[in-house]
């Protein structure tokens, strides 16, 4: 069943996010008042995720969330957030930034992959042959590309035997936001410390407002500017109402596209389709942005009021994404998913530590933290860390890692692709995942031939790692 098709009481899903909300406060109370949150930044979502995890049915049983309610709401949440995305931006930009962004965030996705699998086959060979084989295929998604698609994913494969790979996919995301900050901000004062970043007021530059999460003492921002009369209609309105006329079309397409491909006698992929609906959402948003352009009323559409709703989407995502975790799933498959978590996180860093000083003519330290979030975390995550060394994003690396993610997830689809190959054309046999194995390894040795080939990426270290 896709998150489509789940048969809800209205009244469930009012109470579900009435306690996220509560979760929210809570989590923005706790971080308000709690040094150890302030010191490692931890955001309120996180925090409010894991309360939510802590008082749910799992553990306390203070409240009655289903985990398959809250993976619909990350399901599609995921694609709201890629539809505001698409929708904010007018423009585009290539270059060494943001392709170099892309290909390395690429790169890590990839090499997390090839652990993944790598340490399935491990497992499987030795003490746990009845190990489902895709669990590996999760590391990358959970890490590298947040809970929604690891999600999605996961919960697609479950009708292929994977029990609980949603919940899974779910536990890998939030383990990788624990590595996003924890480790993230560690990493930020060794930086610090070795004056290998060009934050010149060292941890002074962290402000009260930004430890506490409350402004207070500094002046509030501008959340968005009106395009329209409210004597009409409400500006925010008309926003969620363009978000909401995309996903619509959205499912109009994907729905009309499924449907042809079951008369085609492609019913095997049909699930894949819909697990990959956030792409789809992304391509219908920028065709929407570009129709606005052409036709002159992209006024319409504030890119303020868009991030604030992008914003307010991950915010409900991460919290029901960890609300949603299994601790019988956790418990089940515990000893891969530790071994694998761990060696992405120290392969992730040694990956970084290498391309950041050879990819980039500047700033190779902020690129090196913001490429850390996201390749642990999510975009979000990433901008968090660089605000820490760049607290006015007065340098490109934000704009880069913004750029880069568009350009990041046209490279990466073939990626996608491959993760469904095994499932789809080996009725999920294990020596398919042997021939991703070895596709996911040539694909990212022609990324790298590229990435050397137009002059992007030196193998040997030009730049010196320490900040005069």
């Amino acid at each position: 069943m896709n998150a489509w098709e789940l048969t809800l009481d209205f009244k469930d899903v009012v109470l579900d996010f009435a306690f996220i909300g509560g979760f929210l406060i809570i989590g923005t109370v706790l971080r308000r008042y709690i040094p150890f949150f302030q010191k490692f930044l931890i955001p309120n979502n996180i925090i409010a995720g894991f309360m939510g995890l802590i008082l749910g049915p799992e553990i306390l049983g203070l409240t009655k969330m289903s985990g398959d309610r809250l993976g619909m709401y990350v399901y599609h949440l995921l694609a709201i957030t890629f539809v505001a995305v698409g929708l904010r931006q007018e423009k585009t930009q290539w270059g060494r930034g943001p392709l170099s962004k892309a290909l390395a965030n690429l790169s890590g996705i990839i090499i997390q992959g090839i652990i993944g699998l790598a340490v399935t086959f491990v497992f499987i060979y030795t003490v746990k042959p009845d190990l489902f084989p895709a669990i590996g295929l999760l590391l990358p998604l959970g890490f590298g590309n947040g809970p929604g698609l690891a999600y999605a994913l996961g919960h697609n494969w479950e009708r292929f035997g994977f029990v609980g790979g949603g919940d899974v996919g779910l536990t890998f995301a939030a383990i990788g936001y624990l590595f996003a900050y924890f480790v993230g901000i560690m990493l930020i004062y060794r930086g610090i410390k070795n004056r290998e970043t060009r934050l010149v007021k060292g941890l002074e530059g962290i402000t009260t407002d930004m430890r506490t999460g409350v402004i207070k003492n500094s002046k509030p921002q501008v959340a968005g500017f009106l395009t329209l009369s409210q004597e009409a209609i409400e500006p925010l309105a008309f926003q969620i109402a363009t978000i909401g006329l995309v996903y619509l079309f959205t499912y109009w397409i994907i729905y009309n596209l499924t449907g042809f491909m079951e008369n085609a006698g492609l019913g095997g992929f049909v699930p894949t389709v819909w697990s990959f609906h956030f792409l789809i959402a992304l391509l219908v948003a920028l065709f929407t942005r570009k129709l606005l352009d052409l036709t002159k009323k992209s006024y319409l559409i504030d890119k303020g009021l868009m991030n604030r709703l992008a914003g307010v989407s991950v915010d409900y995502l991460v919290v029901a994404a960890i609300c949603g975790i299994s601790i019988k799933i956790v418990w089940m498959y515990w000893a891969p998913i530790l071994v694998m978590s761990i060696l992405a996180a120290l392969s992730t860093y040694y990956l970084l530590r290498f391309v950041c000083w050879r990819a980039f003519d500047d700033y190779h330290f902020e690129r090196f933290i913001a490429l850390w979030g996201e390749l642990t975390g999510t975009l979000n995550s990433s901008l968090v860390l660089l605000r820490v060394t760049d607290p006015e994003f007065d340098t490109s690396v934000a704009e880069d890692m913004v750029y880069g993610s568009g350009i990041g997830l046209f490279l990466g689809l073939p990626v996608l692709i491959l993760l469904t190959v095994p499932m789809n054309f080996f009725n999920n046999e294990l020596y398919g995942y042997w021939i991703v194995f070895g596709l996911i390894i040539g694909y990212l040795l022609l990324l790298w031939g590229f990435w050397h080939l137009i002059g992007f990426i030196k193998f040997k270290n030009p730049y010196p790692k320490q900040v005069d």
